[in-house]
């Protein structure tokens, strides 16, 4: 065998080895993507079946709820800004727990 057959042999193995790599990425992806679309399914399967909730009308207040609906909407107003300083604190304490020495 000469020095070009030699070649073309080596070019047609090198080629046989690259598409069999990009095949073997195109089934990782196929898998990938077929986890994600069973995972969707389930999820507008989910949404599809999810109960319409109707909003209730609004109600007229007098003067004598107002104390009420203003402490109510303190609690609120307390709670949702009680929660955003937990996620705060969670998260401050993620980022703590990350161990730079292990990258």
């Amino acid at each position: 065998m000469t020095g070009f057959g030699l070649m073309l042999l080596f070019v047609a193995l090198a080629s046989f080895y690259a598409l069999g790599l990009l095949g073997y990425r195109l089934l990782l992806s196929a898998r990938r993507l077929s986890t994600e679309i069973i995972k969707s399914k389930a999820l507008i399967e989910e949404l599809n079946n999810f109960e319409v909730t109707i909003p209730s009308k609004a109600q007229v207040t007098s003067g004598s709820d107002l104390v009420s609906l203003l402490g109510e909407r303190r609690r609120i107003g307390q709670a949702k800004e009680q929660r955003g300083k937990s996620r705060r604190r969670r998260l401050l304490q993620r980022i703590k727990d990350i161990e730079i020495d292990k990258r």
